[in-house]
């Protein structure tokens, strides 16, 4: 067990070794550390760790604290072993990951810092993985697991180190707090820490992280979602930044032409006039924003639009007139936050969200959006950024409690009935805040990543392939952390690489999974056949958004073959390129009732039982889904 801090940029690492039972002091003599544990029935092992400044007097002017590193004695037994990799933010991929893997960010930096934790440096050492926020551990032979994970987001990150013996024994987990801050040490003060729940479990993974799920939502989670989740229209995928007013009102008149069951219509990035200038559209939108809100609400439906709070360019009227809200590093230069080439040349940058005058701006955006504009909903992208590291004006604040100081405010301003979308938003610390938060990297018109992005090893490379994983990985976080958003469906024929069977694939694990659902396609040329496609995801999806799915097989493939849904539905998919025998078990106490019948087709699945579960046959990107 560890600390590292630093005066200026002098880092020191101070161990910790033990006084008595429970109480452990740093080599340097300035902390001290108790690590109270209990036993409870349903939680399992709990770990309160509480971090004490043992000096007499405040630190000196320089000093800050990097992170705590605890090492857990509660680490199961055998081998075989292999590891649930849970992801930072919203396009972070979540996965299992076999003990002989590598973990390896992607290549260039401004991938890793823009998708992953950029606290987190994975050593890409065989056996050795950081898994954020959660992690479970588990035998497949013999259905033996752990989950680790924090009882309450709490005011420091948590993350997992997680290494691993050449047999697939677990070797050491260690629980770190990314602090990155001069937190308030005061003489003998404590520091509250994030409690970590240790659960040894026999039996189905996901079950206990359906539990999980649970638990923290009840703790940290929203208490007035609402039971239908959004459905509606969103302009990106199609134009992506190459909007303008007509193309919004032609597709606003088509929705109502076509008879769609919607009710919102989001305008996407593409309507300002540059990144930061929210209030400023451009010339494509010559009437404005509060027109095009009134309009979307005169044919019956609630108005959302797009905005990057945390985001600036340089060449914005804010970057220019306050320079001085800007997060710049120790040497006054601003942070890069973003490489983006829709947006330009050069980099994105950050606002600092603990300024006075990045706070009062966007306190002016969110209440011009939604008071005068008359937008009840919201979609925050690239959240992250709040969380970038920088010489912020309040040092005392961590990376995630100023994202929290920050989250805090916006849902003050805008209200508890503005509908807020997240993402690109790290998830724990997100928690209470969000009424939708974004589970996966983007879709694509595309199934499998680009070879570029395979090239530079970035495991979180957009795709559908790689989005349609974390939306059914993550999918219990379902109305109990917010409703979850799998991103958009595309059904489109035109514009789209991805063959008919891959975009069904895609239709039946969005639906299944009754989190938000929207399309973002031209509905002024939407093809019929696909039409009805999308008229049957939207009638689907009204039959499982009610209910928290369970993922099917998280440690049998890095794809999930199968995803269940208490309203009655069973999806089952083989997401290869080649004809496949799917296997798989029913969540405990499901039970089934044949015949079963295809909702898409109408026509009989054959599932046949097989080893206390069940198995089908499906082509190349085949997928059913099945009443139950």
């Amino acid at each position: 067990m560890k600390i590292q801090y630093r005066v200026h940029n002098s880092v020191t690492i101070s161990q910790f070794f033990p006084v008595k039972a429970g109480v452990f002091q740093s080599e340097c003599k300035k902390f001290e550390l108790l690590l109270g544990t209990s036993k409870d029935s349903k939680l399992g092992t709990v770990l309160s760790p509480k971090l004490i400044w043992r000096e007499s007097t405040r630190p000196e002017v320089g000093f800050s604290v990097d992170h705590l590193e605890l090492e857990l004695t509660d680490v199961p037994e055998g081998n075989g072993f292999d590891l649930f990799q849970h992801g930072y933010q919203s396009w972070s991929i979540s996965r299992k990951v076999e003990s002989t893997d590598v973990d390896r960010s992607p290549l260039l930096s401004f991938l890793h810092y823009s998708q992953e934790n950029v606290y987190s440096k994975n050593e890409a050492k065989v056996g050795k993985f950081i898994s954020e926020y959660l992690t479970l551990l588990y035998n497949k032979e013999n259905q033996n697991g752990v989950l680790y994970a924090p009882l309450e987001a709490g005011e420091f990150g948590t993350k997992f180190e997680i290494t691993f013996g050449k047999e697939g024994n677990v070797t050491s987990v260690k629980v770190i707090y990314d602090i990155h801050c001069l937190p308030d040490l005061r003489p003998n003060a404590k520091l509250n820490i994030s409690k970590i729940k240790i659960l040894f479990f026999k039996g189905t993974p996901e079950t206990k992280l359906l539990k999980y799920f649970e638990e923290l939502g009840k703790k940290e989670g929203p208490n007035n979602l609402p039971k239908k989740v959004p459905t509606g229209w969103c302009s990106w995928y199609y134009y992506y930044t190459g909007i303008d007013q007509k193309t919004i009102l032609d597709n606003l008149t088509k929705v109502r032409e076509l008879n769609l069951p919607f009710e919102f219509f989001q305008i996407d990035d593409g309507y300002q006039k540059e990144i930061g200038d929210w209030l400023i559209p451009n010339d494509k939108f010559p009437g404005g924003m509060r027109i095009l809100a009134d309009e979307i609400k005169r044919v019956g439906l609630k108005p959302g639009i797009w905005l990057a709070p945390f985001l600036v360019r340089k060449k914005s009227e804010f970057f220019r007139k306050y320079p001085e809200a800007i997060l710049k590093d120790q040497n006054g230069k601003p942070v890069p936050a973003l490489y983006n080439p829709l947006w330009g040349r050069g980099y994105t940058y950050a606002l600092d969200i603990t300024h006075p005058t990045a706070l009062a701006y966007i306190e002016k955006v969110f209440t011009t959006l939604v008071k005068e504009w008359g937008y009840p909903y919201l979609k925050l992208d690239f959240l992250y950024a709040g969380l970038l590291p920088g010489d912020v004006y309040d040092k005392t604040l961590s990376p995630q409690a100023r994202y929290q100081n920050a989250l805090k405010l916006i849902r003050k301003i805008v209200g508890k009935n503005t509908f807020l979308l997240g993402c690109g938003a790290p998830m724990l610390p997100s928690i209470g805040f969000f009424d939708g938060m974004r589970i996966s990297c983007d879709v694509a018109p595309f199934w499998n990543p680009e070879k570029i992005r395979i090239f530079l090893k970035d495991r979180n490379a957009l795709c559908t392939k790689k989005a349609l994983i974390n939306d059914i990985t993550r999918s219990s976080m379902h109305r109990h952390l917010w409703l979850n958003d799998p991103d958009c469906l595309l059904v489109r024929k035109k514009k789209n690489k991805m063959n008919e069977a891959q975009t069904k694939l895609m239709a039946s694990v969005m639906a299944v999974s009754g989190g938000m659902l929207l399309v973002s396609d031209d509905l002024t040329k939407l093809e019929t056949d696909r039409l009805d496609l999308l008229k049957k995801a939207f009638q689907l999806n009204r039959e499982c958004q009610a209910y928290t799915p369970i993922p099917i097989g998280i440690f049998e493939n890095e794809f999930p073959l199968a995803l269940y849904n208490p309203g009655g539905y069973l999806g089952i998919w083989n997401p290869t390129e080649e004809e496949k025998t799917v296997r798989f078990s029913l969540p405990p106490g499901v039970k089934t009732k044949a015949p079963f019948l295809d909702f898409w087709t109408g026509t009989r699945v054959d599932l046949h039982p097989v080893d206390g579960g069940f198995e089908t046959t499906l082509p190349a990107f085949g997928s059913v889904v099945v009443s139950v």
